[in-house]
């Protein structure tokens, strides 16, 4: 429990430290991902989760009148996030939280959302049976995220040079995550292709 709590500890430290940069920094590919947020969150409904909100810039991408719950592990993503709250037309609460460890009952939500997070959760199948958990039945588990490719050279060298950038403190970029998604027990619905096979829009059902 000590190893898991260090290095819940570490992805926190590390998105406390590129907050005050992260709007910067992806402000060139902000626009292609509200863009394809927007379109999977027609898809929302009933009281939402949004898991890894970061500094909440998918606030304006919901349709009007949702119920959401926003989540972050890192205190600083989360401060940012607050600020933004005015941009969502809707009832939200926000909480700071680990994937891997929600508080919340069984079958709380009826859709989860998640935006270029499972690169950096530290278990990805344990956190991905707990939104399995807090998902109802008949929800959908929305995903926006980038994976590794399946072609063979591009997924080869995501894979060589996974250790490499995470070393500097990157996220990592070899996670197949629909391959996680099934061994958590999940069902994939849709996939589509977004980008060079690196970004996909996927949803998945219980």
């Amino acid at each position: 429990m000590a190893a898991v709590a260090s290095q819940s500890d570490a992805v926190e430290a590390r998105y406390d430290r590129v907050a005050r940069f992260y709007d910067c920094t992806n402000i060139l590919m902000e626009s292609f991902f509200s863009k394809h947020r927007k379109q999977l969150l027609c898809r929302a409904r009933g009281h939402v989760l949004e898991v890894g909100v970061g500094t909440g810039n998918s606030f304006k991408d919901y349709p009007p009148g949702k119920q959401l719950t926003a989540v972050d592990i890192s205190h600083e993503m989360f401060r940012r996030a607050k600020d933004k709250v005015k941009n969502f037309n809707g009832n939200v609460e926000l909480r700071r939280e680990n994937v891997e460890r929600l508080p919340f009952r069984d079958e709380a939500f009826a859709t989860i959302f998640t935006s270029c997070v499972f690169c950096s959760v530290n278990d990805p199948i344990k956190g991905l049976k707990e939104l399995r958990r807090v998902l109802k039945k008949d929800g959908e588990l929305l995903m926006l995220e980038h994976v590794r490719s399946k072609g063979r050279v591009l997924g080869y060298l995501m894979d060589k040079l996974n250790p490499l950038v995470t070393r500097y403190g990157v996220d990592n970029i070899n996670r197949d995550t629909e391959e996680n998604l099934r061994k958590a027990g999940f069902k994939i619905e849709q996939e589509r292709n977004l980008a060079y096979d690196i970004v996909k829009a996927i949803v998945a059902v219980k």
